[in-house]
């Protein structure tokens, strides 16, 4: 007996789950250091290219699943997914790069 084969949003939601867990094991692995949190830490918002980072990519995709949304007359999902990609752009990136930061400075201090 065969699996069936899985739709689409299953297949989509394990290739990220797929991606989330590599990103852990780098970032939390035995062998982990600080250099490796930071390049995981990394691949979730890519710095000034701003379509590169899996952060930046789910923020342009709730957006366009907002505007059609919107475009449908479900103006309060619009709304939602709208200021659910605002959050990761205003709140939750620049925390990521706050943290970025203070890794990058605690690898570069002497003693530590």
């Amino acid at each position: 007996m065969t699996a069936a084969p899985l739709d689409d949003a299953a297949l989509a939601r394990a290739t990220i789950t797929v991606g989330l867990d590599r990103l852990r094991q780098l970032a939390l692995g035995d062998t982990a250091d600080t250099e490796d949190t930071a390049g995981a830490l990394l691949a979730l918002h890519h710095g000034c290219d701003l379509r590169d980072g899996a952060l930046d990519v789910l923020a342009d995709l709730l957006d366009d699943i907002a505007a059609r949304c919107d475009d449908d007359g479900q103006e309060h999902a619009a709304e939602n997914l709208g200021e659910a990609a605002a959050a990761i752009r205003g709140q939750a990136i620049p925390r990521l790069l706050g943290a970025l930061a203070d890794l990058t400075r605690a690898d570069r201090l002497p003693g530590q």
